[in-house]
């Protein structure tokens, strides 16, 4: 369950094709305030889905269309038509949603496991190194 799942809600039974709302009226849907990224900058508004905020309108088939920082106001757009699955890509687990975004960026990828095997070895090798001192010194 996400915080921001009042949004989707929202957004799920909105009737229109397009949602103009201020950002006191997200606040008051939230429940609570939107953070600096949400009022200062547009990334915060992306389509990607990869936040769970951005999931809250993208899971709803909602996309922010326009953000307009200086009024404060977001228009939701309803997507017109939504992908079909593809039988290529695996279903995402339901536990996996809940997850931290930065979980989904580290996959195990052959360059990540180079580095944490390389970063093992190191470590290990300082080891042995500071053991191998201790046991010349007692002797």
């Amino acid at each position: 369950m996400s915080k921001y799942d009042p949004l989707t809600t929202r957004l799920a039974g909105h009737d229109g094709s397009e949602w103009r709302a201020s950002f006191a009226e997200i606040e008051e849907v939230l429940g609570f305030p939107l953070p600096k990224g949400a009022r200062n900058g547009k990334i915060w508004w992306r389509n990607t889905g990869a936040q769970p905020h951005q999931r809250a309108w993208t899971g709803a088939g909602w996309e922010a269309a326009e953000v307009d920082q200086a009024v404060g106001a977001v228009t939701f757009r309803r997507k017109s038509a939504q992908p079909a699955p593809t039988a290529k890509a695996p279903a995402q687990p339901p536990a996996a949603a809940d997850e931290p975004a930065i979980l989904s960026r580290l996959e195990a990828t052959p360059k990540w496991t180079l580095a944490l095997v390389a970063t093992g070895l190191t470590i290990a090798a300082g080891l042995g190194v500071f053991a191998i001192r201790g046991w010349m010194r007692r002797r």
